[in-house]
């Protein structure tokens, strides 16, 4: 038996190379092809008949795993695991220039699938650190005009939709832009809608929305979930742990989509219309979507929260003996117009350095709203002084372990309250200005600040209620560097955080 794993990588680099939402759009669909259509296309080519239910043994291939971009199957022939290979990646490469997939055959002893999966995930790595990379295929020689959307070489001139100019346009931009209608009705199955309600989604999120978002959501412990299966593997034969592995895989996958569409679902709430999201990567625990500002915390709040309970009780992840997994989620809110390939790495970078950080208490989200046109530098931007953050935010189970979500709606909600007589807010935004800024002249202008705030509200005990949720109740004389950390965060969320939901999450908190 052998062993053939095909894969992807660099799927978002990508799909965010063009600033284009077109063009984004079209390459999430020729990523979401290679496990969709091409390697099933390539099995039945190669053995003639091919069905899902066909076992290695009884069969001359077995498809264990097709989803996010990686391909797993165990054939009884290396020489066709071999073709099988070179009829994904040429496909690839005559429909997807641009696109990095790589695919190696391992020799697998019977009884060590568990091994040779992941031998073969190693020596993939080795292949394709030994080739060169995708940008090789596009020399630039003798010198040719770049294509507006990506800079690679053109090699023809098109307009990007109707009543659009005509431009320079490369390969890598042509295949997208022939992959966006698919792309249109790939995206409304996946949020049940329809394929002219997402292309409002794309020119809305494109031309008219002032602030978009970026979310990116990685499992937290699917690694480990997946180890623990070779744990097991010494009292499984390789069939019972192929059809594990293949179950658990599928599990996630279905946990992902149920919960990417019970976000949707939360945020519209009563509303029939579309909530402006395209979600371009969904498959095992990775999630990416592209969405409008307003709704990319509240969306990246819920699908934690429905990952985590839809996980809890899928019985396909039972299996794995975990009780249920968490993510982590990155957010960054960006304007419009900004370089969706730096918003991606920003939100890569939060889960990664922040969100990730807590795991040992559950899901957690980190955001970051992007007031500069430089690239971004969490580091700098996480700096000291009124640039300190509270993130990032445990949702779900994890609640009540640190810093939560129910922290940052209950700072939010006191920014947005308001005096039911006068109509002004209860905290003047001067005065929230003010406090910040004193963050970043030290602890003693922000104690001094803050407690010329609490004297001046000593009278009014709604305005005093809602600076001390503002400010965690913390008083001048214990203001030390950790307290109001949740400043800056309210302040930052604030226009992107219904105030309604977050008062109402308030009082049932309270409640």
């Amino acid at each position: 038996m052998y062993v053939v794993l095909i894969r992807t990588a660099g799927n978002q680099r990508y799909i965010f190379s063009s600033g284009k939402r077109k063009e984004i759009a079209g390459a999430s669909e020729l990523i979401a092809r290679v496990n969709n259509s091409w390697v099933w296309d390539a099995l039945r080519e190669e053995f003639p008949g091919f069905s899902r239910d066909w076992r290695i043994g009884a069969a001359a291939a077995e498809l264990v795993v097709a989803g996010a971009g990686r391909i797993v199957v165990l054939v009884d022939d290396p020489a066709r695991g071999r073709k099988l290979v070179t009829r994904v990646t040429t496909r690839a490469l005559c429909e997807a220039p641009g696109l990095d997939v790589c695919g190696v055959v391992v020799e697998c002893q019977p009884g060590s699938l568990s091994e040779t999966i992941r031998e073969a995930e190693r020596k993939l790595q080795e292949v394709r650190e030994a080739r060169p990379g995708p940008e090789i295929r596009f020399p630039r020689l003798p010198l040719v005009e770049d294509c507006a959307s990506n800079g690679l070489p053109a090699t023809e001139i098109r307009p990007e939709g109707k009543n659009e100019p005509p431009q320079a346009r490369s390969p890598v931009a042509v295949a997208k832009l022939n992959a966006y209608e698919s792309a249109l009705v790939r995206l409304a199955q996946t949020a049940g809608s329809d394929r002219r309600t997402m292309q409002c989604i794309v020119d809305r999120l494109g031309l008219m929305a002032e602030w978009v978002a970026v979310v990116h959501a990685d499992g937290n412990s699917l690694g480990e979930v997946f180890r623990s299966l070779s744990a097991r593997a010494g009292g499984l034969d390789d069939a019972d742990y192929a059809d594990m592995y293949r179950d658990v895989s599928a599990g996630v996958d279905e946990c992902a989509e149920k919960a990417f569409r019970i976000a949707l679902d939360r945020i519209r709430g009563g509303s029939e219309e579309q909530p402006p999201v395209l979600p371009l990567v969904l498959g095992g625990d990775d999630l990416t979507v592209v969405c409008e500002g307003e709704v990319a915390l509240p969306f990246a709040r819920h699908y934690l929260e429905a990952f985590e309970e839809e996980t809890a009780r899928n019985p396909l992840i039972q299996k794995s003996g975990y009780p249920g997994l968490q993510a982590a989620a990155g957010v960054a809110i960006v304007k419009r117009n900004y370089p969706f390939h730096f918003a991606y790495h920003l939100a890569e970078r939060l889960v990664a350095e922040e969100a990730k950080s807590v795991k040992e208490f559950g899901s957690a989200l980190a955001f970051v709203v992007l007031m500069e046109s430089a690239a971004p530098d969490l580091k700098r931007l996480r700096g000291e002084g009124s640039a300190r953050s509270a993130s990032p935010y445990l949702v779900g189970k994890g609640s009540g372990q640190g810093e939560s979500w129910e922290d940052l709606e209950r700072r939010v909600a006191a920014l947005g309250r308001r005096d039911p007589l006068s109509g002004e807010a209860l905290i003047p935004r001067g005065a929230v200005h003010e406090l910040r800024e004193g963050l970043g002249l030290g602890d003693e202008v922000a104690a001094a600040r803050l407690e010329m705030l609490r004297r001046r509200f000593a009278g009014e005990p709604e305005r005093r209620r809602a600076l001390d949720d503002l400010t965690d109740g913390v008083t001048s004389d214990d203001l030390t560097d950790d307290a109001l950390r949740g400043l800056p965060d309210a302040m930052a969320a604030f226009p992107f955080l219904r105030v309604e939901e977050a008062a109402r999450s308030t009082e049932e908190a309270v409640g």
